[in-house]
């Protein structure tokens, strides 16, 4: 193919069976659903510099073959794992980063690792290999979401690359290309506003019913950094994963937050948001779905015979859970945004109104 070999010569490109096959996957192959629709990249190619990135998106204008943008590939919705025929598995590599002014402004291919989380608002469960540019690409939530609010709302600027030109997206703006798996350029450049966060430690509150457990969360919820309510199920199984042993309550509430309490570890914070499904579907490949709920409707959940994890949230100022249902037979029917752990296409997940 003629293109194979304008790749070649003009950037870091990889046309062999081995790396092809390595970088057709992401974290989405967890759902049986999602991998069968993987295909194997025509080629792997690296970009180092936004030089490079511009020349890129010129050859995908005269060749029009198909970009998968990808990071660490830590995205367990597929977003980072090609899905069609004739497609191109591109990976943004820079990754310098300075701060200035209370701003983070970073290259994509910073990883989390590499800064002062005590410093960044909201950051992945998969913080220790993901990059930035990913997080932005792919991401929502994460830890931080329920006092910082959701990536975009921590966003201030972002700079993309695309087959229509160079932009340089600000305030509302952000969320055209937040959350939209590189189908709207190849991020070049992210500026993120930063915080001070004080050592947060975690409490943990054992009640009978789900509605003292929601009145638990609310009566913290003005103080807390992260509010993760689970039922007894979830809560047994999570501590499984953490070697942990625990008599839970039927309804168990975790309230992280500057207050007394036990210190908070790396186990706690990845085993939350999508950590927490991915540890325990990896482990023992259980169904598993995810929905959007206001917190005043989450009552709707008492009684369930499966495993619950409410993980309190907001974005754009509104105060939600992101739940998460695991371990059921039929799929339960609950009223509320379905938030699709099955699907690559991300109208499947992004709110409405950004559509």
């Amino acid at each position: 193919m003629e293109i194979l070999s304008e790749l070649v010569k003009r950037f870091r490109t990889g046309i062999d069976y081995n790396t092809r096959e390595k970088y057709s996957y992401d974290w989405g192959a967890l759902s049986p659903q999602i991998l069968k629709h993987r295909k194997l990249p025509d080629a792997v190619v690296w970009l180092d510099n936004k030089e490079q990135v511009k020349e890129f998106i010129e050859l995908q204008s005269d060749y029009h073959f198909r970009i998968v943008e990808r990071g660490r590939g830590t995205n367990t919705l597929g977003g980072a794992m090609p899905v069609k025929d004739e497609s191109i598995v591109v990976l943004p590599t820079m990754s310098d980063f300075k701060i200035e002014g209370g701003v983070l402004s970073a290259s994509p291919g910073t990883e989390f690792s590499q800064l002062d989380l005590s410093l960044i608002p909201v950051y992945p469960t998969s913080y220790a290999t993901a990059t930035i540019g990913g997080y932005v690409g792919g991401g929502s939530l994460g830890i931080g979401s329920l006092k910082y609010g959701a990536m975009w709302d921590n966003i201030t600027k972002v700079e993309v690359i695309t087959p229509k030109g160079d932009f340089l997206l600000e305030g509302e703006d952000v969320k055209k290309v937040a959350q939209s798996a590189g189908t709207v350029g190849i991020i070049t450049r992210i500026w993120m506003k930063l915080v001070k966060k004080e050592e947060v430690k975690i409490k943990e509150f054992k009640v009978s019913t789900l509605k003292e457990a929601i009145d638990v969360a609310l009566n913290n919820v003005d103080e807390a950094e992260m509010i993760t309510i689970r039922n007894n199920k979830m809560a047994s199984e999570i501590s499984s994963l953490k070697g942990e042993d625990t008599n839970w309550g039927k309804w168990n509430v975790f309230i992280g937050s500057r207050d007394e309490g036990k210190e908070i570890s790396s186990k706690d914070i990845v085993t939350t948001f999508a950590g927490s499904y991915f540890t325990l579907v990896n482990r023992e490949k259980t169904s598993y779905m995810s929905i959007d709920l206001d917190v005043y409707s989450l009552e709707s959940l008492e009684g369930s015979d499966y495993m619950v994890e409410c993980d309190f949230a907001r974005s754009s100022g509104r105060l939600f859970s992101h739940t998460y249902i695991l371990g059921y037979t039929e799929e339960p029917k609950i009223d509320g945004k379905t938030f699709n752990l099955h699907s690559f296409r991300i109208n499947d997940r992004v709110e409405e109104d950004r559509l």
